[in-house]
């Protein structure tokens, strides 16, 4: 009994990650369930189409997410007709009161910024997607917004690039 218990103890755990493979259940260390068939992936450069448009945002938010495919997945990127392929527009950039204090003056202001992905799963075309994101990030009124622009832009960017990914390969 003893020898069993022994054995059960090492033998099962290394045997699990084997019969899992063969039964068909994909799993990924970044938590990501894509189809294995999925090779190669495609980032059309992203559009601004916002009434304020920041010169360099779509072609940072391009390679933000190339990179983050690059870094999470095991897959080749092709510059047209990947097994996946991602099509992104900006189509807002405002900022906005999100607080506010006595005397109705803002505390904080908000800067938001919003993206439409059409996302094309080749492999498996009921993962696609057509969706807009957003996200957000506030900062005191009294900040001057050019001087923290660019660090407000790159939390925003994060925060997207993870909901875009998170989308597509988790299907959140």
């Amino acid at each position: 009994m003893k020898f069993f218990k022994l054995t059960s103890l090492f033998i099962i755990p290394l045997l699990t990650p084997f019969l899992l493979c063969n039964c068909g259940i994909f799993y990924s260390l970044s938590g990501a369930d894509l189809n294995p068939a999925i090779q190669s992936f495609t980032v059309i450069p992203f559009t601004n189409q916002a009434s304020i448009v920041v010169p360099s945002l779509a072609d940072d938010l391009t390679e933000q997410l190339k990179d983050k495919f690059r870094s999470e997945m095991d897959l080749s990127h092709i510059n047209s007709n990947g097994d996946i392929v991602f099509e992104g527009t900006i189509t807002n950039y405002k900022t906005g009161p999100s607080s506010i204090s006595s005397g109705e003056i803002a505390a904080t202001t908000r800067l938001s910024i919003s993206v439409h992905v059409v996302y094309e799963n080749k492999v498996d075309s009921d993962q696609s997607y057509d969706v807009s994101f957003n996200a957000f990030m506030d900062y005191d009124s009294n900040q001057d917004l050019s001087s923290i622009e660019d660090e407000l832009i790159s939390g925003i960017s994060e925060i997207l690039i993870q909901d875009i990914f998170n989308r597509a390969v988790n299907n959140w």
